[in-house]
Order: structure tokens, then sequence, then C-alpha cells
């Protein structure tokens, strides 16, 4: 009713059942992360707007997208996860208006992947070309 979106951040709960100190311990993570699936899915019935967000910082700068891998697994489709990335996550930082979109007058960071995310979401983790702000940084 009131619009809050929820930002699911498997990433990090994937990660401490990866790697937990005990074979005990990563069960228990395993079980967090399957709670937090079988509720994203009752968010998604239920219409929550959803935006992405990894939670970084224990696990390995550069791995983020494995965020999109996981909304999409836990039964978001691939264009609702863009989304709730590009659109939703500009809505909720506040940002509308200057990010989100190729318009003119927006801050014009993109990056290139080798593949249609509509069809394999996974390519996000392969990018290979950054603009920012209408600076090529990688080719």
């Amino acid at each position: 009713q009131k619009h809050i979106f929820a930002v699911p951040t498997f990433t990090i709960f994937e990660y401490f059942a990866e790697h937990a100190s005990t074979p005990q311990q990563g069960a228990y993570e395993r079980q967090i992360l399957d709670l937090k699936a079988a509720e994203f899915k009752q968010q998604i019935g239920a219409r929550v707007p959803m935006a992405l967000g990894s939670d970084v910082g224990p696990f390995p700068h550069g791995t983020q997208a494995r965020e999109f891998v996981l909304m999409v697994k836990y039964g978001m489709s691939p264009v609702a996860v863009l989304q709730a990335d590009l659109l939703n996550g500009a809505k909720l930082l506040g940002w509308e208006g200057q990010i989100g979109s190729l318009e003119p007058g927006y801050f014009a960071d993109v990056v290139g992947v080798s593949g249609d995310p509509l069809q394999d979401i996974a390519v996000l983790s392969n990018v290979s070309f950054v603009m920012k702000d209408g600076v090529v940084y990688r080719k």
C-alpha cells in the first residue's frame, strides 16, 4: 500500500552459506536463504515493488551481478529484474530524472555485454564495455 521497495540481497546470503566456518553453519545459512527465497516469491505475488542491491562487503567486488541471476532464479523475469535495477533503483535513491534511462540530461552510465540479458541474465556478469558520465573507461 505504501509502495515501499524490497531489496532482497540474495548474494550476501548465498556467500555466507558457501563460506560458512562449519557444515552446520552452512546448513543454517542455506535455510535462511531458502526462507528469503520463499518470502521473495510471496512479495512478487503481492506486487511489492523491488529494487536490486547486492549488499556487497564480505564477498569480492565485481561479482555483484550475481544478484541479477539469483533474482531470476527465485522468481522474477529478466525484464522485471532489469527494471528493479535501473528504474526502481533510481526511484529508491531519489534520483529519478538523473539515472536509470538513456536520455538527454541523465548521467550516461552504460555497460555493454555480449548477449541478450532477456534471454540469459547471467551475461551481465561479463561486462565488455563501460561508459560513465559519457567517458569510456573500458572497451
